[in-house]
């Protein structure tokens, strides 16, 4: 079995925080909160003029409601398994500082505390980079953008499956970590 070093993104990917932090964007905007659910709009779907105040809710409400994120189902298990398979897990979130008092620290606190095995953790908005440097085989991200910036750079990606990218056609889309788990123990 050849060791493999896998990506994986934090938020949507590990974590449920689309639809948690969607009550916080209805306080912060004054939306009706069944408006966003029916229209997908929360953190990462913000309408263009909601986008102006990005920087100001990332503040008001990142590190008072991320550490409280639930974690998807699966998810700490099945990554400890991918690491027993003897595989490097390399943790790549676009969490920065620009948004979070310690986008480090708030990130491997919540990850100690819900026992995600890693190898190493980066925050950066610089996923490919990371990516090349770090020589990752397989990358697993929600974002339909962020699989496609690592396609591009000769990297397999995982899509998982989030409120919003269920109409992608061109990633191999996870929608369970068991998924993940399956794919990575049939292509190692």
């Amino acid at each position: 079995m050849k060791q493999l070093t896998i990506g994986i993104d934090i938020d949507d990917t590990i974590t449920n925080t689309f639809y948690h932090l969607m009550p916080a964007v209805a306080e912060f905007y004054n939306k009706d909160l069944e408006y966003l659910k029916e229209n997908k709009i929360s953190y990462t779907t913000l309408t263009p003029e909601m986008k102006e105040q990005e920087l100001e809710f990332a503040r008001t409400y990142f590190d008072k409601l991320i550490p409280s994120t639930p974690i998807k189902d699966g998810a700490a298990e099945y990554i400890r398994k991918i690491k027993k398979l003897g595989h490097k897990i390399i943790i790549i979130t676009a969490r920065c500082n620009m948004f979070y008092k310690d986008a480090y620290k708030t990130s491997s606190e919540y990850l100690n505390k819900h026992n995600v095995q890693y190898d190493e953790l980066f925050c950066t908005f610089d996923k490919v980079g990371i990516c090349k440097e770090q020589h990752v085989d397989i990358f697993i991200d929600d974002s339909i953008r962020q699989c496609d910036n690592v396609k591009s750079a000769g990297i397999k990606p995982l899509l998982f499956a989030s409120p919003i990218n269920q109409d992608n056609q061109e990633h191999q889309l996870v929608y369970t970590w068991e998924d993940v788990y399956n794919y990575i123990a049939n292509h190692s």
